[in-house]
């Protein structure tokens, strides 16, 4: 899939045609597109085997790498996408957030026991929290994989009020494996786009790049030239494993199919703060416009 910008004042959304409202907190976000490509690229025939719409070619299922570069691009891209709508719906206020780094001391590469871990630890500071008659607060986990092949958890702690003072020596005693770090989170910080950007080592089109300008870097020859988000991490994920954890009460971002005569009605009072329009297309002939804008307040 290719990528042209269109510039923004130069695009309206036709009378009439439906858009998708994603409410994410204080963030609400409109997403148009013109076409949808309904095709799909392959055909099962049988359990063993399947077809490639594209060429014909039959292959079998255990030719199909889950680990391809492609197909795991497209995942990452869906599962960060997914972290930074549901950082978005929860966090409207960083007084009430704790951003817990966990590591380990030793090269720790067990997927499964990063998580089993995770679960003894977080029983541990629940109760701890208990005695201290403190709420329990709600949490987003997200897995990062080290180069030396160890792992980290990012750990965002969601109180309903003000977050509670949180002792990292004391911290990092129940933790108990390792390196912990403490921060919270300063007006202006945006910790979606920090994740999103540090975490991937993806190829970034256009509508994306928009939001962490400052965290691009550009490889490979002019002639060839592509943007990805410093820090690659893409290669070092495990095929099939699920970087996102949370807790069972975290909100979902709400979606909600209107016309856009009825979206800009919702959105009357909140405040424009991001936009892009941009053209997609391949070489089989598929095109769409697509718009999407982010609004804050209501």
């Amino acid at each position: 899939m290719k990528f042209e910008n269109i510039q923004n004042g130069k695009f309206e959304i036709p009378p009439q045609s439906l858009v998708t409202l994603t409410f994410m907190g204080d963030i609400t976000e409109l997403q148009y597109m013109s076409s949808y490509n309904h095709q799909a690229r392959t055909l099962k025939i049988s359990n063993e085997e399947y077809v490639e719409v594209s060429t014909g070619e039959v292959k079998r299922y255990e030719d199909k790498r889950a680990a391809t570069r492609g197909e795991a691009e497209n995942s990452l891209r869906k599962t960060m996408r997914h972290i930074r709508q549901l950082i978005q719906t929860n966090i409207t206020d960083v007084k009430n957030v704790r951003w817990v780094t966990l590591t380990y001391k030793e090269n720790m590469t067990d997927p499964k026991k990063l998580y089993d871990d995770f679960r003894k630890f977080n029983q541990k500071f629940s109760y701890h929290l208990k005695e201290c008659g403190i709420k329990k607060p709600e949490y987003i986990c997200v897995a990062e994989p080290q180069k030396r092949g160890a792992w980290h958890l990012h750990v965002l702690f969601i109180w309903e009020e003000k977050a509670p003072y949180l002792d990292n020596a004391g911290f990092s005693k129940m933790w108990g494996h390792g390196f912990t770090k403490i921060k919270s989170l300063k007006s202006g910080d945006s910790i979606a786009s920090y994740l999103q950007c540090y975490l991937t080592d993806l190829d970034i089109p256009d509508e994306i790049a928009g939001y962490f300008p400052d965290s691009l870097k550009e490889t490979g020859a002019s002639s060839g030239k592509k943007r990805v988000v410093k820090g690659a991490r893409l290669h070092l994920y495990p095929a099939g494993f699920n970087i996102l954890r949370h807790s069972k009460n975290i909100k979902k971002p709400l979606k909600k199919t209107v016309r856009i005569e009825k979206a800009m009605e919702i959105l009357s009072g909140s405040e424009l703060s991001y936009q892009k329009t941009f053209k997609m297309f391949d070489e089989k002939g598929f095109e769409s416009i697509v718009d999407k804008r982010e609004y804050k307040g209501s």
